[in-house]
């Protein structure tokens, strides 16, 4: 009993419970106030993905979501783009978000994080809803309209049109400035969003950045929701010249989860 219980705090202490899906061989694994469970992206860079010691807090004992791209020949379709992507996804088949949640994570990019030209062209997406398998639907990104030098909470939609490697396909809703990235390198920060998704103009979206509130949008706040809705966090480097030029890049995640209220999102 004794060995059965180390075993279930060692994994109840990472927060993830891995399963093999039989059918497509891909980890699946629980996030707290997520009903859908988790899978890592079969367009990941091989290795892409661990789970690992928390890099600056010493206290916290958990493990932390690690994500990491490096130059490297691209993987599977994202060499439509010249992507490179390390990133871990809801089940997107029948997964809908409630009418109103509130979703936290902490993210910590190291000091040497590249950014702006320091990273080739292409822009960066760490969390993102998504409510088709085109664009997404709206994300915390890179702006490379502002010459991805600030975090931007962006909405797209569909254009119709081809997708090409540079885009086109997708068509930019609004986009709010968060903060300059420079500002959040080599250090944990807490971002946390209230969402109330609609496909009409009653949705709304605040979204705060260590307790300040730096988004409020009013209006329509998804497309599809109704059929499709799903949540994704990582390292995705996308619309590249090259993979194999990409400068390498990490991303480190904790405390991830989404609660009918503000107090229930997972702290520690």
């Amino acid at each position: 009993m004794r060995f059965s219980s180390k075993i279930f705090q060692c994994i109840a202490v990472a927060l993830v419970f891995f399963v093999v899906d039989a059918s497509a061989a891909q980890k699946k694994f629980k996030v707290t106030g997520f009903d859908k469970p988790f899978l890592v992206s079969n367009r990941n860079q091989p290795g892409g993905f661990t789970m690992d010691r928390d890099p600056v807090d010493a206290i916290n004992k958990k493990k932390v979501y690690r994500f990491e791209i490096v130059p490297r020949k691209c993987v599977s379709d994202d060499c439509e783009q010249q992507s490179a992507r390390a990133s871990v996804q809801q089940v997107p088949e029948g997964t809908l978000q409630p009418k109103e949640a509130w979703y936290g994570w902490d993210m910590y990019l190291p000091t040497e994080f590249p950014f702006s030209t320091a990273q080739t062209r292409g822009h960066e997406i760490f969390t993102e809803f998504k409510d088709q398998h085109q664009c997404q639907l709206v994300a915390l990104i890179t702006n490379p309209n502002r010459n991805d030098d600030f975090l931007s909470w962006s909405m797209e939609k569909p254009t119709g049109q081809k997708m090409t490697q540079f885009g086109g396909d997708c068509e930019v809703v609004f986009e709010r400035p968060v903060i300059r990235i420079r500002e959040v390198l080599g250090g944990w920060h807490r971002y946390e969003l209230f969402a109330r998704w609609s496909k009409k103009n009653d949705g709304k979206f605040q979204l705060y950045l260590d307790g300040t509130e730096v988004v409020n949008y009013n209006g329509i706040t998804c497309w599809s929701c109704d059929k499709m809705n799903y949540f994704l966090f990582g390292n995705y480097l996308c619309c590249t010249p090259n993979t194999q030029k990409i400068a390498r890049s990490t991303v480190f995640y904790r405390f991830v989860s989404r609660a009918r209220t503000r107090d229930g999102l997972v702290w520690e």
